[in-house]
């Protein structure tokens, strides 16, 4: 009894402390170290999103994003409801306030709802409203006009008519850049001036004659024009606008010879490409401003911000401050109200926090801006059309350290995921998971997540894919079916990522000692090895994880991969099950393995047996790499991005927008 009373006691002196006025003042000190913490997690961790593959780090972000706002809210109301008095409270919340402002948002949705959180926050709500209206209405413009001008530029005679091209030179290749403009006459339509000297193209970037872009960086300045002008055409993806790469012999010209020119230069290909993943990735998941607007009024807003911070935080109160006891002073407040003065150690020493922190993320956003790919790209299209800039060192000295400088080091994870359905099979009958009493929710989503892993993204793909890309007979793929056909082998089973990929695990595993140092013949067949086995297991991924990026019947891929699996599951227990009638699945794994027998049969060298393989999963990867799901590409950039993505705009540049044809798989006919 007299525990419970103690108890009681206790919880009751606890609740009167905190509802005092030394109460309320600590809560309102945590709250703000809270709020800061979040704001700063949210700003520094916010543009990781686009490299990380972990659940926990998006979950962190995510959280700092849904709790960062309503924790300043609830700061600022118990600031003014308070009845305490605190010279130091006005700091806080203006500084606060001031930091609340974060760069990235979490969701396509989230992007286009930016200004709607800032209105629940802003005491301006109609200022903020002006705000929400501006920011749509640009949004829409850009997803309508600007795309419409594009679309209307690339099937203009001008441009479509050129025949005198080279695209390792980029001549004839009159891609937008910066400068399309949409005046309108007085019908109403929008007019479009292709000889507009403000007009910058990809061909007169590289025609541009300036010491900057004729340096040795400045391939690489080139290439950052080139993404941007390739994003502008990707983004017509986006509200579904007319295309003209499939008419034009010039994009399959420019993948081959273009892009994939160069040798073994595959980095640049691929970093090409990252590029303009990266502008799109920004365009949905950030606030960067367009090239055609300027930085002067974020400069002025930065500037002020700075000078504003920096005189209170060397101002004489606060660097004089003396802490006063909580007991020193009880002024009376208005309408016979009490409001206590209280302060505590902590009080100073907060303020400069939330100050310094204030500057720190001021600072880091403003960076952000200036050394962004964006503001590069407006740059270097000023240099272009302004030859005045040229020869003037100090000049281009400095716009060639803006363009160095950068605060992104990475645009994607470069990572592939890995998923092997004949060993996920194998690791259910001794995984402990199964045998664990958990809700059949909760196992399902551990055994799920335990059979998925990720490796980094090797560079014998990237050769691989290189490699295919720059052949004559690229125009031609066809589900691994030119690449059989050209080896006459086992071309019947074309088609089928399934059946391909139970083969190759099943010849990868025939072979498991030679993988031990020193052993798997040449380095040459290694490799190609490491292609073939990567490519499996990455379409295995794909159907198992993101079927909507390689089919277009989600529904029905993800019912065949839990039959399939199933199936397995009791072949590895019962293998004589395997003469039971089943249904597609049964046919599958039976072909699958009855390939995986033939394929050594058919091609007993190693070598040419993996070199076949290696080049038959790189074709099928590319042909069913154009999709036009864009928005589930899109979402795949927030999470750390994937290889298909990238193969998906590559292939669009090339004109190839559709799948093939896919043959029909009958297992009743097999061709050997």
């Amino acid at each position: 009894m007299e525990q419970h009373l103690s108890v009681r006691n206790a919880t009751r002196a606890a609740t009167a402390w905190a509802a005092s006025p030394v109460g309320l003042l600590a809560r309102v000190e945590v709250l703000v170290t809270v709020s800061c913490a979040l704001l700063a997690t949210l700003v520094f961790l916010g543009s990781g999103r686009r490299t990380s593959r972990s659940a926990a780090y998006r979950f962190v972000v995510w959280l700092a994003l849904m709790m960062s706002y309503p924790a300043v809210s609830y700061t600022i109301g118990l600031m003014q409801s308070g009845s305490f008095h605190n010279d130091l409270v006005v700091v806080w919340a203006c500084f606060l306030l001031g930091c609340s402002d974060g760069i990235a948002t979490c969701s396509v949705d989230g992007s286009d709802n930016q200004a709607r959180t800032m209105l629940n926050q802003a005491t301006q709500v109609l200022y903020v409203l002006l705000l929400l209206l501006s920011y749509i209405a640009g949004r829409d413009r850009v997803l309508t006009a600007d795309n419409w001008l594009i679309s209307k530029y690339m099937a203009h005679e001008y441009v479509s008519s050129v025949n005198d091209f080279d695209p390792e030179t980029m001549r004839g290749y009159k891609y937008v850049v910066t400068g399309q403009k949409n005046a309108q006459d007085g019908c109403g339509e929008y007019k479009l001036d292709v000889t507009d000297n403000d007009l910058v193209t990809v061909d007169r970037v590289w025609q541009c004659e300036g010491s900057l872009l004729l340096s040795k960086a400045g391939n690489k300045f080139k290439d950052l024009c080139l993404s941007f002008a390739l994003f502008k055409l990707l983004r017509r993806r986006l509200n579904e606008s007319p295309l003209h790469e499939p008419d034009d012999i010039r994009t399959l010209v420019f993948v081959r010879r273009g892009l994939a020119s160069g040798g073994e230069d595959h980095e640049r290909m691929f970093r090409v490409i990252e590029v303009e993943l990266s502008f799109l990735y920004d365009f949905h998941y950030a606030r960067y401003p367009s090239p055609k607007q300027t930085l002067i009024p974020e400069t002025v807003t930065f500037a002020c911000a700075m000078v504003l911070s920096l005189c209170t935080l060397l101002s004489s109160p606060l660097l004089h401050y003396r802490y006063r006891s909580s007991s020193s002073s009880s002024p009376a407040g208005a309408g016979g109200n009490i409001n206590f003065f209280i302060t505590t150690g902590l009080d100073i020493w907060l303020a400069r926090l939330v100050i310094v922190l204030f500057v720190i993320l001021e600072l880091f956003q403003y960076l952000s801006l200036v050394l962004s790919d964006w503001h590069k790209v407006k740059l270097l299209c000023r240099y272009v059309r302004k030859p005045s800039w040229h020869g003037r060192r100090v000049l281009e000295m400095l716009l060639w350290l803006m363009c160095r400088a950068t605060l992104t080091t990475q645009y994607w994870s470069n990572s592939v995921g890995q998923y092997s359905l004949v060993h996920a099979c194998l690791e259910n009958e001794t995984s402990c998971l199964v045998r664990m009493p958990l809700h059949k929710w909760v196992k399902g989503r551990l055994i799920q997540a335990r059979r998925v892993t990720r490796r980094s993204l090797p560079v014998a793909v990237k050769r691989a894919i290189h490699q295919l890309l720059r052949s004559d007979w690229l125009s031609y793929i066809m589900y691994g079916d030119r690449t059989l056909q050209r080896n006459n082998l086992l071309y019947g089973y074309v088609g089928s990522i399934l059946i391909w990929h139970i083969a190759t695990t099943i010849c990868d595993n025939a072979e498991q000692p030679d993988k031990q140092p020193g052993g798997g013949g040449s380095s040459i067949t290694r490799s190609r090895r490491e292609v073939a086995a990567t490519l499996s297991n990455y379409c295995a991924y794909l159907l198992f994880q993101a079927p909507e990026l390689v089919t277009d019947a989600i529904y029905d891929e993800r019912l065949l991969m839990e039959a399939l699996q199933r199936r397995i599951e009791l072949f590895t227990m019962e293998p004589s099950s395997s003469e039971v009638n089943g249904g597609y699945e049964e046919a599958i794994l039976a072909d699958g393995i009855r390939l995986g027998s033939l394929i050594p049969a058919k091609m007993p060298d190693e070598a040419r047996r993996w070199n076949v393989l290696a080049e038959m999963w790189v074709e099928l990867l590319l042909t069913v790499a154009p999709s036009d799901n864009v928005s589930g590409h899109v979402k795949k950039l927030a999470t750390g991005g994937e290889l298909i993505t990238h193969l998906w705009a590559l292939l669009m540049h090339g004109g190839m927008i559709k799948k093939p044809n896919k043959p029909c798989y009958d297992p009743e006919r097999r061709k050997l």
